[in-house]
């Protein structure tokens, strides 16, 4: 019985090992996006790769080979090539967010990218809904790893709307034009768009097509980029520029990852007409 319960014990430490380590690689990655050539990010995810390998090897020689039960005891799964995570909220934001004064102006604005319709709302529900019917793994682990980082975006947009619009006068209120917003919600977060209009599913679609569905993904980031160029051209507060910037560099990223996930899926379709057929739906594919 004492062994059975210490071969549990040694296996759950081993799974917990191998979690621990395979998100400080993801982190790795996540950094390696926007830093491609930092030297010391390079040499720590190489490090940490190889010891995840090596936290595998010994669990397969102890315990036999992972199984999807034994995934289910670790918040990191071994999809996506070794790096796709399972939900694994952390309780900070993705990029700090620090702002000291409040500015019902510019919050008016930057709401939109909450809930208007090039938000991240919007995009994480896109990219969430889209990956079921992909029917290429690694392109879905591309969807489900830009949607589950759209929800972080969601969230450091909150932490600006908030901070902006915390402790704020009725003058400051009625003078800054936030009194239709402030009537209906008061400071409270509600998914809008900087005209007003409340959100809608009709912002996004999920057409079960891979290039179409793509396609829409690499236009949604561009024009999310665009909407946070616009953000920079209204805001002068450096508290709130160091952020918005932050989201726009991702934007960028998004949209050449999904070029990527493109170019994979054009690979795999017949060259001489890539929308003949519909691997997400067709069974064969024309010759």
């Amino acid at each position: 019985m004492n062994m059975m319960m210490d071969n549990k014990m040694e296996r759950e430490n081993c799974l917990r090992r191998l979690s621990e380590v395979s998100f400080a690689v993801h982190e790795a990655v996540l950094f390696l996006d926007t830093h491609p050539t930092d030297r010391m990010a390079l040499d720590y995810y190489q490090r940490y790769k190889m010891l995840r390998k090596k936290i595998l090897e010994e669990y397969t020689e102890r315990f036999g080979p992972m199984t999807a039960d034994d995934l289910g005891n670790s918040p990191m799964a071994l999809g996506n090539g070794g790096l796709g995570v399972m939900w694994n909220y952390k309780r900070r934001l993705q990029f700090p967010v620090k702002i000291s004064k409040p500015n019902a102006a510019a919050a008016k604005v930057i709401m939109t990218q909450y809930g208007g319709p090039d938000g991240e709302l919007g995009a994480s529900l896109r990219y969430l809904s889209q990956r079921y019917a992909m029917p290429y793994k690694n392109v879905a682990g591309v969807l489900t790893d830009i949607g589950t980082e759209e929800l972080a975006h969601m969230e450091m947009i909150s932490a600006i709307v908030r901070q902006l619009t915390k402790n704020l006068t009725i003058k400051e209120i009625k003078d800054s034009g936030f009194d239709a917003y402030f009537v209906d919600h008061t400071t409270g977060i509600y998914p809008a768009s900087a005209a007003g209009d409340a959100f809608t599913a009709d912002y996004f679609q999920s057409k079960g097509d891979p290039i179409t569905d793509l396609s829409e993904d690499m236009a949604a980031e561009q024009k999310a980029r665009t909407t946070y160029d616009n953000i920079l051209r209204l805001v002068d507060d450096p508290d709130v520029i160091k952020p918005i910037r932050f989201l726009r560099e991702r934007e960028i990223v998004h949209y050449q990852r999904f070029g990527e996930a493109l170019r994979n899926v054009q690979d795999q379709l017949n060259s001489k007409n890539f929308y003949a057929f519909n691997p997400a739906f067709d069974k064969k594919q024309p010759k």
